[in-house]
């Protein structure tokens, strides 16, 4: 699988600008505890778990997600440096594992999501990485429409086949 490395250096962010109806919320493990109970609970204990034992550089992985009345619409999370992005500097962050409900996509959630993300990142983080498999065109066009130039070229490892314990290695960087 083909992977292409997107970076935005440090820079400032404005709010997202919310249609009428959206919440927008922000969990951050280290500062506000166990996840709340939702769809992504299972995976959210995960991270929080991760989080507990040191896992990432430093303690700023979130999940940024929208929602209308008690209902998932969009979640991004943002993650740290850690074993799995070996490319990054200890005060880098990364945006991944993006999902928008079927029924809503195509309305700019990402878009909202990411903002958000960039702009709690401010201050806070040197550079902001978003990898994205070649063939997924749409998430190409998204988060290079926030912003996010390609810098490099790349992969996943799968040790021993097992696609937990690979890596995303940059393999051709870009000018």
């Amino acid at each position: 699988m083909t992977v292409y490395f997107y970076r935005r250096d440090r820079a400032p962010a404005t709010a997202p600008c919310l249609p009428p109806g959206l919440d927008l919320r922000v969990w951050r493990p280290a500062e506000d505890g166990l996840p709340r109970r939702g769809p992504k609970h299972g995976q959210n204990l995960v991270w929080w778990a991760f989080s507990r034992l040191g896992v990432f550089a430093r303690p700023r992985f979130a999940e940024v997600s929208i929602w209308r009345g008690g209902r998932l619409l969009h979640r991004l999370i943002v993650t740290p440096r850690w074993r799995r992005f070996p490319f990054m500097d200890a005060d880098d962050l990364q945006i991944g594992d993006l999902w928008t409900h079927p029924e809503v996509r195509g309305q700019g959630l990402a878009r909202l999501a990411i903002l958000e993300a960039r702009r709690q990142a401010a201050g806070a983080a040197g550079r902001i990485w978003y990898l994205v498999e070649a063939n997924n065109t749409v998430s190409v066009r998204l988060i290079e429409s926030c912003g996010f130039r390609r810098v490099g070229v790349g992969r996943r490892t799968r040790p021993f086949g097992v696609r937990a314990l690979g890596r995303f290695e940059i393999e051709t960087p870009l000018p």
